[in-house]
């Protein structure tokens, strides 16, 4: 199993505030996680889950919490950390993890790609990205897009990919 976490993060490694993102939509962000993502699993956190900007996949999701008699959604089960996630789709080809923050710092080093959209400003925020340790992580394809009528903000589409196993 291909374990990949998605996410957008700005300069500053912000990736939320408030359960919102800092720089509103990015339409191609979200088409991109599309393209990348469909058909595969995905895990994230209760925090991630309880956002109104929710993002789950159409073949199922689990989401991850301490509080065992949480209600989810139909389409959404339930796993006490993410060790018991990735057990229950060990099958999987490739699960994606949408975060937030805490899970994003476990989940690295199970992580053999990751896709990040890099907004390119700062901004105040309450959740981050864990660092990327370039050791075990190399920069295996880029892609910038300019801000525009469109955009506010340039980005860029960067993939990194395990160069070594923990």
């Amino acid at each position: 199993m291909v374990v990949s976490l998605i996410a957008a993060m700005s300069e500053n490694r912000v990736i939320g505030i408030n359960g919102r993102l800092p720089w509103g939509h990015l339409p191609d962000d979200l088409e991109n996680l599309h393209r990348l993502a469909v058909g595969k699993k995905m895990i994230m956190g209760r925090k991630s889950y309880n956002t109104p900007d929710r993002i789950w996949s159409e073949v199922g999701n689990i989401v991850l919490s301490r509080h065992q008699d949480l209600i989810l959604d139909e389409g959404f089960q339930y796993a006490e950390n993410l060790e018991q996630a990735l057990f229950e789709l060990k099958n999987e080809s490739e699960v994606f993890i949408l975060g937030g923050g805490e899970v994003f710092k476990k989940a690295m080093p199970y992580a053999d790609k990751i896709y990040l959209t890099l907004v390119h400003a700062a901004f105040t925020g309450d959740t981050f990205f864990p660092e990327i340790d370039t050791r075990i992580f190399e920069l295996t394809e880029r892609i910038f897009h300019p801000a525009d009528s469109r955009y506010a903000y340039s980005f860029s589409f960067l993939t990194f990919t395990r160069k070594v196993k923990c």
